[in-house]
């Protein structure tokens, strides 16, 4: 259409100058070509003005149906997740430091116990026998050694016999002595107090050093740990916030990191996070599993969007927005991601129209309709 008015205008233009016989062929050539070009120019312009105000051009055009969301700024939260549980520094196994058969029993599993309290005794007899063979020598040798010194004081006797005689009965008394700490060790007693856990003797048992008798928990005690990856170790910091969720008994409580450890494991490559407990007796109990959120990053003010609606192109990340009745191509700068969303930091603005429906069906300057 276009050209046919280039051509019928040059046609017109040249038969007047023929006709009108100018003296100046020329001359006049140049001139009519020149009122072409600005023609041409006013041509073009008329023709964009048309095309941005012409509603009809596109009527016949495929419309998609889309949904949209208009943007608004709110803080996004970056949480690092884990798992931890519930311990105790005293939580521990109570054991017998020598064997022996167990004579009895005094405490079972549930009862609260003080420090000191007797939990079990097992059989002392032959270190009994050998206390009381110990006490008949001992009388022997400090009758000796009264006499002995009193000789000695009186200057009657050497100082050899003196000494033998104190030696041996000194030497009785350490014996004693000896055999007196361990018939007490016979005497398994708690080291501090709290609730008998879990009871694994019982009476006539056989134990072996160091062998478990009772799981001791103080419960006014519990704190509750995690081991984190090491590649988090510049993000998690002493009084962080975080969120800890005990699925067993569908609790959750907002606590902070107290303690983050300064050793790495070799074998797992994590390091320790203590975090403060808020406890609950009734409900949170040693070992218990939690699963822990940690706030590594926020972001009070800044668009937040789907993640699922940030679609790529040669390595760049983009989304669709409402531009009039036609879909836009908006390139954006993605920030942190978290539980399926995504801050948006460059690209975007309040007031945007973005696309959340019908989105993966679209192309740049695709006509659109709305639900």
């Amino acid at each position: 259409m276009k050209n046919n008015t280039y051509t019928y205008l040059s046609l017109g233009l040249l038969a007047v100058a023929v006709a009108c016989g100018a003296p100046d062929k020329k001359a006049e050539l140049e001139k009519l070509k020149s009122e072409q070009s600005a023609l041409a120019e006013k041509i073009s312009a008329l023709e964009e003005e048309i095309k941005k105000t012409d509603t009809t051009k596109n009527a016949n055009a495929k419309y998609i149906i889309v949904g949209f969301e208009e943007l608004k700024k709110k803080p996004f939260t970056h949480y690092l997740q884990v798992q931890g549980k519930i311990d105790s520094d005293k939580n521990v196994e109570v054991s017998s430091s020598i064997g022996g058969s167990v004579d009895h029993v005094y405490v079972v599993k549930g009862q609260q116990v003080q420090a000191g309290t007797l939990l079990a005794k097992t059989d002392g007899d032959q270190i009994l026998k050998g206390i009381e063979e110990v006490d008949k020598q001992l009388e022997l040798a400090n009758q000796l050694y009264d006499k002995q010194k009193r000789l000695w004081e009186q200057q009657i006797g050497t100082e050899v016999q003196y000494l033998q005689a104190k030696n041996q009965k000194e030497s009785l008394e350490s014996r004693k002595a000896t055999l007196q700490e361990q018939y007490s060790k016979t005497s398994i007693r708690a080291p501090f107090s709290g609730v008998i856990d879990e009871v694994y003797t019982k009476e006539g048992q056989l134990l072996a050093p160091g062998m478990p008798a009772f799981r001791l928990v103080n419960t006014n005690d519990l704190k509750l740990i995690a081991k984190v990856s090491e590649s988090y170790i510049s993000k998690v910091k002493v009084n962080q916030e975080a969120i800890a969720t005990f699925p067993d008994v569908n609790k959750e409580i907002n606590t902070r990191v107290k303690v983050v450890g300064d050793v790495i494991d070799p074998v797992n490559r994590t390091f320790q996070v203590d975090l403060d407990l808020k406890q609950d007796k009734n409900l949170l109990k040693a070992n218990m599993i939690s699963y822990i959120k940690i706030k590594d990053y926020s972001n009070p003010s800044v668009l937040v969007i789907p993640v699922n609606l940030v679609q790529r192109n040669n390595d760049k990340s983009y989304v669709y927005v409402v531009d009039g009745n036609v879909a836009a191509k908006r390139f954006i700068t993605p920030g942190q991601y978290y539980d399926n969303a995504v801050e948006v930091m460059d690209g975007l603005k309040e007031g945007d129209k973005l696309i959340t429906i019908g989105y993966q069906d679209l192309v740049e300057g695709q006509p659109i309709k709305f639900e």
